[in-house]
């Protein structure tokens, strides 16, 4: 059994999570702008992770 697809899925998974986390952090109104300003770092987390997976997955890696 190949475990790869699973990983693969897991990071695509992973990665759209935190975007959505990201976008939710910088547009909550409630927020102070430091606390916003953090909204970044999930949401380039979670694209360079969906990045990676949907590399992988074109070039069957």
């Amino acid at each position: 059994m190949d475990v790869a697809p699973a990983l693969l899925g897991a990071l695509l998974g992973a990665g759209v999570l935190l975007t959505f986390m990201g976008v939710r952090t910088l547009t909550n109104k409630n927020y102070d702008e430091e606390r916003r300003k953090r909204g970044f770092w999930p949401l380039n987390a979670g694209f360079i992770l969906a990045v990676i997976s949907i590399y992988m997955m074109g070039t069957g890696g």
